[in-house]
């Protein structure tokens, strides 16, 4: 079975919804074999809950009780959307990771080969909306657009407003802050690459805070896009390497999906003379869970456990098994709020075996092994199917994975064109050697 970590997927239609109670009131006419084809839906999302959630009890949730709630509620719904977002309001009762209702595949690679691209990445700093990266020759960096440029309006609307709905999904839901300010960022990226040929009309406050005012051209999307994998929708492939100066190999990949594999092998063999190896999760939420282990075999001298999943029936370890001549130098992970499923796996079990050392902020806290199933709707239902526990046992669900050197990123590196997270993983690898994590 394939089975992915990945909270976030390249749409935000998990909180697209009304958080507000669905009334059951008296709707105008569903046809019968539309209410058929949402019966078993509902039916086949309550019992695979029922039956294969990893923990028996629920987390505590009364799992029956929900049903009473929930279904009269489905039944009662008017638009496909409606329904949905019943299912959405029903899983949110768990209060964990990994458990949403997706539209169907075609629609979410639709929302992401269609939309705009402009080449600006932003990220919550202090509660306000930043300008983290502007890719090179991207119509923002064609336009002057900078980093650490905070965002105030996006086609005239505050991006506040732009929020307003996610923030009100959000308040039903048990989430940390770290993940409110992912669903905050893939939002404001949303509004701002959306429908390609637009103009992009972007408010800022500069050095000093000086308004300032953008028109960008949206361009077409052309990236790599994955492969499905099962109902695992096709995924962006963003991938970049680099060697940095006094002999750093620096590797940032957007999302642990099968090309990436190659790309990253490729890579870590050719930074095999380099002092050490950057690897920079921030921002990437995860993907498909065998992964993990077969980056760290790259690695690794020995074999090693990078932790395990407990199912509601048995357990099994993430194991990396050494591949031939693995690198030997020292091993940088870079860590934000961002940093999820996967991405923990493999921090976690990085960190805790003394292979790697973390740099950043605590990870997402959103890390449970789950698949992907259609629905008799054409939508697709995510269910977790076990808990991840780090080599010393502990649940990062809910907790995230705490860095070694804490360092939060600033808006005011940010607009002297530098990267405090990145600058002190830099730094830290400059220092004298005493005890180095080298491959085990």
């Amino acid at each position: 079975m394939k089975f992915f970590f990945t909270f976030l997927l390249l749409s935000l239609f998990i909180f697209q919804t009304n958080a507000q109670s669905m009334a059951v009131a008296t709707a105008p006419q569903v046809s019968a074999e539309v209410r058929e084809v949402r019966q078993k839906t509902f039916e086949k999302v309550w019992t695979t809950v029922n039956e294969k959630h990893y923990d028996p009890t629920f987390g505590g949730v009364d799992w029956k009780r929900v049903r009473e709630v929930y279904e009269p509620k489905a039944a009662a719904a008017v638009s496909e959307k409606e329904f949905h977002d019943v299912l959405r309001q029903m899983l949110g009762e768990l209060k964990l990771s990994h458990f949403a209702i997706h539209p169907p595949a075609a629609e979410m690679v639709a929302a992401q080969t269609g939309r705009g691209v402009t080449g600006i990445d932003v990220v919550m700093i202090e509660g306000v909306p930043v300008i983290s990266r502007v890719d090179a020759d991207s119509p923002a960096a064609l336009a002057g657009v900078k980093t650490g440029q905070a965002v105030t309006h996006i086609d005239g609307k505050p991006w506040k407003e732009l929020t307003a709905q996610l923030e009100t999904a959000l308040a039903i839901r048990k989430v940390t802050e770290g993940l409110r300010a992912v669903y905050q960022e893939r939002t404001i990226e949303s509004a701002i690459n959306s429908k390609p040929g637009t103009t992009l009309v972007l408010d800022v406050l500069g050095s000093g805070d000086k308004p300032q005012k953008f028109e960008i051209a949206r361009a077409a999307f052309t990236g790599e896009m994955s492969q499905a994998l099962g109902n695992f929708p096709p995924q962006e492939v963003v991938f970049e390497s680099s060697l940095l100066p006094d002999n750093i190999g620096y590797i940032r990949f957007n999302m642990w999906v099968i090309p990436q594999m190659a790309k990253l092998r490729k890579a870590v063999r050719e930074f095999a003379g380099a002092k050490a190896i950057i690897i920079d999760l921030r921002g990437n939420p995860g993907g498909v869970g065998g992964m993990a282990p077969g980056l760290a075999g790259l690695l690794f001298k020995e074999k090693a456990s990078l932790g395990s999943m407990k199912m509601r029936n048995g357990s099994t370890e993430f194991i990396a098994f050494p591949q031939p001549d693995p690198f030997a130098g020292k091993i940088v992970l870079l860590t934000d709020h961002g940093t999820g499923s996967t991405s923990e796996v493999f921090a976690a079990g990085m960190q805790e075996t003394g292979r790697a050392t973390l740099i950043g902020e605590t990870s997402a806290g959103a890390v449970l092994p789950s698949v992907f199933e259609k629905l008799p709707t054409g939508y697709l239902f995510q269910y977790a199917i076990s808990d991840y526990r780090s080599p010393r046992n502990i649940l990062i669900e809910g907790r995230g994975v705490t860095p070694d050197i804490e360092v939060k990123q600033t808006r005011a590196a940010l607009l002297a064109g530098g990267d405090t997270q990145l600058d002190e993983a830099v730094k830290l690898i400059r220092k004298p050697i005493a005890a180095s994590n080298k491959a085990q």
